[in-house]
C-alpha cells in the first residue's frame, strides 16, 4: 500500500516531518517497508496543447502539433493515446530526462521531432510506460515548467497486515496518526449540489449472503477526459494509472476512503441490476480483454436483457467490457457494494485475478461505508467536469449495527503488564472510533464498523497497547500464575513431544505431510474414503483432507526408496467423522544400519519392538491381537491394544499397495493419541532374587502367541512378575503344522524369597490350564 505524504497531510495539517511520521506508523504496526522520494518533473519539461494529430504514412506513428507558448512545435510519438485536444508533457531540446537521457531535436521518418512526448515514467513521476501522461487541455498555459506544479513527492510503501482492512487507505492511515500524535483529522469534502432526478435505475439483490449491500447513485452531463493535474499526480505517487475522469474518480475515492467503486455507463445498465450467483458455465469477458468462465459460487452483478440478464462484472473482482466508461459515456450509475469477503476470494483465486477491488474486499470493507465513499466520488466527480449528481439513492441492504465488547482496563493492565489509568486506555478507544458506555468494569465498546478486526475484548486490549505505547510493557519476563482452568493445559503438547522424542531415539526420521491427500491415492493405499473437501484446493487433484497417516508416509518412503535407512514416522491430524490426533510410523528396510555387522531390526518384529518401546516409556501394558485390516497384509495384521483398549493397527503392508507403489516389504502401525501412561510412582530396587523358570508349549500353527501369554498371566498367580517369549521353533520331532513356544517365567516375592516348592506350585496350576486348553507341554 503506497500512501502519498502529501494525501495524508490533506486530513493531517500538523502531520510531522516524513522521518518522524515513519517511526511513528512502525509502532503503530503499520509497518514502513520502504520511504520513495519522487523527484519533480526535469527541467525544460514544460506543458503543451496538442492542436493537431496526423498519421506519418506507411508507419504507427503521428506527428503531433504542439502548442508550448510562444511557439507551435512538431513532435512525433507512437504513443497509442496521443490524440488533438489534450494536454502532454513535453521535454523541450537540452532537457535531461531522469534515466540520462538528454533530449535532441532529431529526424524521424523524414519529420523533424522538436522533443520529446513524455509518459509517467519517463518523467520519473510513475511507473507507467504503456502511453503518454495524458492531461486536460486547459490544465495550465502552454509553455509552462511542470516543474513549478508538480512538487517532489515522498511515499510510504506500508507492510499491511490482513486484519487491518481499515489501513489499505488513506483515511485509515491518517485516522492511526491522529489517534497516536493526537491530531485533528480533517475529513474529506463530501459536498455534492443535488439535482431532482427520477428513479434511474432498478436494484434486485438475488444473493443477500453475498451482497449484504448494493448502493447506487446517478451522475449525468459528462464528458470523458483526463483527470486534473493534481488528481493524477496523486494517484500516480500511489501507483496507480490514470484513465479518464471518471475511472480516476473511483480510484482515487477507493484509494482514499477504502470502497472499491465501479461505474456502468447508464446506457447499458438501464433495463435494471440484478446481483446474483453465477450460472455454471456462465462467461464474461472483464475490462482485460479476458474472457473468463464463471461457476455457481461466483458473484455477478448482471444487466436486465429481454427476459433474461448477463453479467457486467463479476461482483467486487472486475467490470466487464460490455459496460465501461468510453468516450461516449454521458450518463453513469455509481455502484458502491459491500459484498462477502470468502465469496471474492474465491472468486479471485480461481481467476489468477488479484486486483485493487478484491485485495480490499477479501480482507473486509466498513459495510457502512458506501452512502460515504458514493458521495466523495460525485463530489470529485462534479468538481472536475461540472457534471449533474442525481439526488435519489438506491440503497439495497442499509446501515449495518455496530457489535457490542466488554472491556476491563483492570484486564488489559495484567495483559500487557502496564499501569495505563482506566481514563487514558477508554480514550484511546474513543480516538480509533470506537463508543464506550457504562460507569465500571466491564465497559461496553462499541468499534466503528471500519474496523472489522476489533471483535473480542483482546483485540481492544491490542489497540490500547498500541496507542498508549508499547514502549510501556516491561520487557522483563512476568511472573505468570495459570488460571485454574489453564492447569494442565500443556499435557497433551508434553506426552506428543515425548512420543516424539522416543521414536527418534530408536532411530525414527520425523516426517511433516500435507493433511490434504488426493482421493484416488487414499482409495489406492487402502485407506478410509475422505469426509471433507476443499473447494479451492491449492492442487485440483489433492482436494480431500487425509483419513490416515500412513498413506504420506508411504509417499516419502517411495520418494527415498534409494537411502539405506527408511523408518519415517509422522504424528499429525486426521479427518474422519471427527478429527483424531495419530501417531504413524513406516519400516521399509533394516531399523539401523551398521557397516561392520549385518542390519539390525527387519520385519514384524523390528516394528512390533518400537512398539513395545513406546509401552514400556509410558508405563504401559501393549498386545497385538490378530485381525484383519484394511490397508494390511490378511496373514500379518493385528489390532494393538494399549491397556487392553484398542488404539491402532499393526502390520505388513497389503501385497496390493507393495506392488502398486513398487515398494518392498513395508511394515507399518498406525495409532490413536492420546496413550494411557501410568502415572509414576517410586519403588524401591527389588531386595529379594528372583525365580525363573522355562516352558515350551506345542500348539497348531494356526495359534496366536497371544493367547498362550494370556493363559500364563492368568494361572500364573501373584508373583509372577514377567513373561517373555524367547524361541519359535517348527520341524522335527514336531509333526507338521505343529510349532513350539517357549517363554522365560519370573516369579518374585516383594518381602521374602520364594521357596522351590511355591514356585513349582504355580508353574503346576500354568501347565494344568495349558493342557486343559489342548495344548501340550513340550519336553
Amino acid at each position: 500500500m503506497n500512501v502519498p505524504y502529501s494525501w495524508l497531510r490533506e486530513f493531517l495539517p500538523d502531520l510531522p516531518e516524513p522521518e518522524a511520521v515513519r517511526e511513528v506508523l512502525d509502532s503503530l504496526g503499520l509497518a514502513v517497508e520502504a520511504i520513495h522520494h519522487l523527484p519533480r518533473p526535469p527541467a525544460g519539461v514544460v506543458f503543451g496543447c496538442v492542436l493537431k494529430a496526423e498519421e506519418i504514412p506507411g508507419t504507427e506513428l503521428k506527428k503531433l502539433e504542439v502548442d508550448v507558448g510562444r511557439e507551435v512545435v512538431t513532435l512525433v510519438s507512437g504513443a497509442p493515446n496521443v490524440r488533438a485536444g489534450i494536454g502532454l508533457a513535453v521535454a523541450r531540446p537540452g532537457a535531461v530526462l531522469p534515466d540520462g537521457t538528454e533530449v535532441a531535436a532529431r529526424e524521424i521518418r523524414g519529420v523533424t521531432s522538436e522533443g520529446m512526448a513524455l509518459s509517467p515514467a519517463e518523467m520519473g513521476v510513475g511507473e507507467y510506460a504503456g502511453g503518454l501522461l495524458e492531461l486536460p487541455a486547459d490544465a495550465l498555459e502552454p509553455g509552462r515548467e511542470l516543474a513549478e506544479v508538480w512538487p517532489e513527492e515522498v511515499v510510504f510503501e506500508l507492510e499491511l497486515t490482513p486484519n487491518r482492512a481499515d489501513a489499505f487507505s488513506v483515511l485509515g492511515v491518517a485516522r492511526d496518526l491522529a489517534a497516536k500524535l493526537e491530531l485533528e483529522l480533517v475529513e474529506p469534502s463530501l459536498e455534492v449540489e443535488e439535482s431532482s432526478a427520477p428513479r434511474f435505475v432498478t436494484v434486485e439483490v438475488e444473493d443477500p449472503e453475498g451482497c449484504d449491500r448494493y448502493l447506487a447513485r446517478y451522475a449525468g452531463g459528462l464528458e470523458i477526459g483526463p483527470s486534473p493535474l493534481e488528481a493524477q499526480r496523486r494517484l500516480l505517487a500511489a501507483g496507480l494509472r490514470p484513465i479518464n475522469n471518471v475511472v480516476d474518480a473511483t480510484n482515487y475515492t477507493m484509494w482514499e476512503l477504502g470502497n472499491p467503486l465501479h461505474a456502468f455507463d447508464l446506457e447499458e445498465v438501464k433495463e435494471g441490476i440484478v446481483v446474483r450467483s453465477a450460472k455454471a458455465g456462465e462467461k464474461v469477458v472483464t475490462l482485460d480483454g479476458v474472457e473468463r468462465q464463471l461457476v455457481p459460487e461466483d458473484l455477478v452483478i448482471a444487466r436486465r436483457a429481454g427476459d433474461g440478464t448477463e453479467p457486467v462484472a463479476i461482483a467486487g473482482v472486475m467490470g466487464a467490457a460490455n459496460s465501461e466508461v468510453t468516450e461516449k459515456t454521458r450518463e453513469v450509475v455509481l455502484e458502491a457494494a459491500h459484498f462477502d469477503p470468502v465469496r471474492v476470494r474465491l472468486t479471485a483465486r480461481r481467476l489468477g485475478l488479484s486486483t485493487d477491488s478484491s485485495y480490499r474486499f477479501e480482507r473486509g470493507v466498513d459495510p457502512n461505508l458506501p452512502p460515504r465513499a458514493a458521495a466523495r466520488f460525485l463530489h470529485l466527480l462534479q468538481r472536475w467536469t461540472g457534471c449533474t449528481v442525481g439526488d435519489v439513492v438506491v440503497d439495497v441492504g442499509g446501515d449495518k449495527p455496530r457489535r457490542e465488547v466488554p472491556f476491563r482496563p483492570g484486564y488489559a493492565n495484567r495483559l500487557l503488564g502496564t499501569a495505563f489509568e482506566s481514563e487514558a486506555q477508554l480514550a484511546a478507544l474513543e480516538c480509533l472510533g470506537c463508543e464506550v458506555s457504562g460507569e465500571a468494569e466491564p465497559f461496553v465498546v462499541r468499534p466503528p464498523t471500519w474496523r472489522v478486526d476489533l471483535n473480542i475484548e483482546e483485540d481492544l486490549v491490542e489497540e490500547v497497547g498500541r496507542i498508549l505505547g508499547y514502549e510501556h510493557v516491561p520487557t522483563e519476563p512476568l511472573a505468570l500464575i495459570p488460571a485454574p482452568d489453564n492447569l494442565g493445559a500443556e499435557a497433551p503438547y508434553r506426552h506428543e513431544e515425548a512420543l516424539r522424542r522416543v521414536m527418534r531415539g530408536l532411530g525414527g526420521w520425523e516426517v511433516i505431510n500435507y493433511t490434504w491427500q488426493s482421493p484416488a491415492y487414499l482409495s489406492l493405499t487402502r485407506a478410509p474414503e475422505p469426509r471433507l473437501f476443499f473447494k479451492n484446493p491449492m492442487d485440483s487433484s489433492k482436494n480431500a483432507l487425509r483419513t490416515a497417516l500412513y498413506p504420506g508416509l508411504l509417499e516419502t518412503l517411495a520418494a527415498n526408496r534409494e537411502e539405506r535407512h527408511r523408518f519415517f514416522f509422522e504424528l499429525g491430524h486426521v479427518f474422519l467423522d471427527v478429527e483424531e490426533t495419530r501417531l504413524a510410523a513406516v519400516l521399509g528396510g533394516p531399523l539401523l544400519e551398521a557397516n561392520w555387522q549385518p542390519p539390525y531390526g527387519e520385519g514384524y518384529p523390528a516394528v512390533k519392538g518400537v512398539l513395545e518401546a513406546l509401552a514400556a516409556r509410558a508405563g504401559a501394558n501393549v498386545e497385538v491381537r490378530p485381525q484383519p485390516h484394511q490397508p494390511l497384509h490378511p496373514g500379518v495384521s493385528g489390532t494393538v491394544f494399549w491397556n487392553d483398549e484398542p488404539r491402532g493397527f499393526i502390520g505388513r503392508l497389503h501385497p496390493e499397495v507393495e506392488a502398486a507403489l513398487e515398494l518392498g516389504p513395508v511394515y507399518l502401525f498406525e495409532l490413536v493419541l492420546p496413550l494411557p501412561e501410568a502415572e509414576r510412582t517410586f519403588r524401591d530396587l527389588p531386595k529379594f532374587p528372583p525365580a525363573r523358570r522355562d516352558l515350551a508349549v506345542v500348539v497348531p500353527e494356526d495359534v496366536p502367541h497371544v493367547e498362550i501369554l494370556d493363559l500364563i498371566r492368568q494361572f500364573g498367580g501373584p508373583y509372577l512378575e514377567a513373561v517373555e517369549l524367547f524361541d519359535v521353533y517348527r520341524g522335527e520331532p514336531l509333526a507338521e503344522g505343529q510349532k513350539s513356544l517357549a517363554y522365560h517365567l519370573t516369579f518374585r516375592h516383594p518381602e521374602r524369597t520364594l521357596t522351590d516348592a511355591e514356585v513349582d506350585a504355580e508353574m503346576e496350576r500354568v501347565i494344568a490350564a495349558i493342557i486343559e486348553a489342548g495344548y501340550r507341554i513340550r519336553e
